[in-house]
């Protein structure tokens, strides 16, 4: 499932609990969207740091792990 797609649906619920109660189901279906779109977004990021590099003034390249 695409983030995008993921973010609607958290968004979906988020809107229908401000209007009335959730529904178990639907408490836990937004719990599943909500850790399903912290999981992605954790790994963007983390994919974003592993390709950083330092480079200092000598030009020396150095990967972080």
């Amino acid at each position: 499932m695409e983030m995008k797609d993921i973010i609607e649906k958290v968004n979906y619920f988020s809107k229908l609990a401000k209007t009335r109660p959730l529904t178990e189901e639907e408490a836990a279906e937004r719990h599943k969207y909500r850790q399903l779109y912290l999981e992605k977004f954790r790994a963007q990021v983390k994919a974003q740091l592993d390709n950083i590099e330092i480079v200092d003034d000598i030009k020396d390249k150095e990967k972080l792990n």
